[in-house]
């Protein structure tokens, strides 16, 4: 069964990809979101030698607290399907993966939350023709 799905994998890819482009196809918005993948329970976070080479510590604004693990920066369209993603260490910060992230599949308005300020990516991004709205600072 292992041995079919890793021959079957090219397969997949490109089916996915169809797939992919046919719902870009008619798309103006998209919503770019990141979330952790913790490997342990925050009391081992330090101890933790689980992937050491590719994983870290990181911290969720949402929870409060430092986790162990990846963190999996998405781009979903606004029917809720998935159109690309990249995973990398947890203490990636959101801003520096977004372009990465929009640039095969990138839709002239993106969504993004608090992560996503920062006038320098907001330049970037407008400069290849993607417009980023993200919630305006209180200060």
């Amino acid at each position: 069964f292992v041995r079919r799905c890793n021959a079957l994998l090219p397969s997949i890819q490109v089916i996915r990809q169809a797939l992919v482009f046919k719902e870009v196809e008619g798309m103006s918005v998209s919503i770019i979101d990141s979330f952790p993948i913790p490997l342990c329970q925050p009391i081992r976070n330090f101890r933790s030698k689980v992937l050491g080479d590719y994983a870290n510590v990181g911290y969720n604004a949402t929870k409060g607290q430092y986790f162990y693990g990846f963190k999996c920066h998405a781009l979903v369209s606004e029917s809720g399907y998935v159109i690309d993603y990249t995973i990398t260490p947890a203490s990636m910060a959101d801003s520096s993966m977004a372009e990465e992230v929009l640039s095969q599949f990138g839709t002239p308005t993106v969504l993004g939350d608090m992560g996503y300020l920062g006038q320098s990516l907001h330049d970037r991004l407008e400069l290849k023709g993607i417009d980023l709205i993200t919630p305006v600072r209180k200060n």
